[in-house]
């Protein structure tokens, strides 16, 4: 399959770093905000706005280990999330003798992870450090290793087929780096807000395949420690999470033609020529379904809609290479196939689109 790239001249204006630590800021206090009792949409919370902050601070190239005591308080925040959504997951579903039993451990394992988190609360508070003016601040670099993570991700996608759920949780990983990238573009550049809320959808349904991972691998460590069979208790769970990779497998062009779509801004902005991959297709992705971003309607809808929308214009691959030189509203062409590094290896057949299906359920990104 071949790739299609853009060069976009980018103009940033004096107010694009004022902009970013303004955010920053914001992300802190909302931080500091939340209160310590260690639930499961604090502990998400919370997470969520680490995971948001360490890029920003890479962004000035500051180490997120300056954030102090924040690395530990990730980790410590990860292992209470991943007792906090197998009990989710157990609650929601028939419950045996053997999963009563499970769930009643992990009961036990998230009290006790939830006096861990009080105690390291209160001895050990986290420190962010201050963004100045004074740091050194490449406008253009946030730009460029935003290209480069989606032709990481890209790469990962098309470098083997997805079979099981440690391939999706490798997709995920580069996933959550391009996003969380496209998070601070935003910040500087006018994103649609629907171009991010469908990044964010698919975060959720991957994120979900992972939950099922870590259920299945908990049930199996559990039933090994007590030498007693776990194939039943696995055998829904695995059933679940393999319909969902499926799905997705399934959706992996579209997928794909979303993420490009990201970097296809609304306006220009001002700093030098950055390659960035994006989709030529336009087809494919014009007069997409509005996404209702206010809550009306459930999200399996909206992504239905749009699904529905796009696989209807456009079914076919993209079939040539180009670059597209955008400056001041003048577009020129250049047949320049080497202008990105990207890999091109076949793609199998079941991969392209033919009746692509909606993900199912809708879940918080608790990762």
């Amino acid at each position: 399959m071949t790739h299609e790239t853009k060069i976009i001249t980018l103009k940033f204006n004096d107010n694009s770093m004022n902009t970013i630590i303004k955010n920053y800021n914001l992300q802190i206090k909302k931080f500091q905000k939340i209160e310590s009792n260690a639930s499961m949409d604090e502990i998400h919370d919370k997470r969520v706005i680490l995971r948001r902050i360490f890029p920003i601070l890479a962004a000035f190239k500051i180490n997120p280990s300056k954030v102090k005591n924040g690395e530990k308080a990730f980790k410590l925040f990860g292992k209470l999330r991943d007792i906090q959504v197998q009990i989710l997951k157990l609650e929601s579903t028939d419950q045996t003798p053997e999963i009563l039993e499970y769930l009643a451990a992990l009961r036990d394992g998230e009290h006790e992870l939830k006096e861990k988190v009080h105690k390291f609360c209160k001895k050990k508070e986290l420190e962010f450090p201050t963004i100045k003016k004074k740091f050194k601040f490449n406008k253009s670099r946030i730009i460029e290793k935003t290209g480069k993570s989606l032709t990481k991700l890209i790469d990962r996608i098309q470098s083997r087929s997805i079979d099981d759920a440690e391939d999706i949780h490798k997709i995920r990983i580069e996933f959550k780096k391009f996003r969380y990238k496209v998070e601070i573009l935003s910040y500087i550049e006018n994103i649609d807000e629907s171009k991010l809320e469908m990044l964010k959808i698919y975060q959720d349904k991957l994120g979900e395949i992972q939950d099922y991972e870590v259920l299945i691998n908990g049930i199996k460590k559990y039933c090994k420690k007590r030498k007693t069979d776990y194939t039943e208790m696995t055998e829904l769970f695995e059933h679940d999470q393999n319909t969902l990779i499926e799905n997705f497998d399934n959706q992996i062009e579209l997928f794909i033609a979303v993420c490009k779509d990201v970097l296809v801004f609304n306006k220009q902005v001002e700093s030098s020529e950055v390659v960035v991959p994006v989709t030529e297709n336009k087809e494919l992705l014009q007069d997409q379904p509005v996404i209702d971003i206010n809550g009306e309607g459930s999200t399996d809808e909206q992504v239905g809609k749009i699904i529905d929308s796009l696989v209807t214009k456009n079914k076919k691959a993209v079939k040539n290479t180009k670059t597209v030189v955008i400056e001041e509203n003048k577009v020129s062409e250049k047949n320049n196939p080497d202008s990105l590094n990207i890999s091109k290896p076949d793609i199998k057949q079941k991969r392209v689109i033919k009746n692509a299906v909606p993900l199912d359920s809708d879940q918080k990104d608790l990762n």
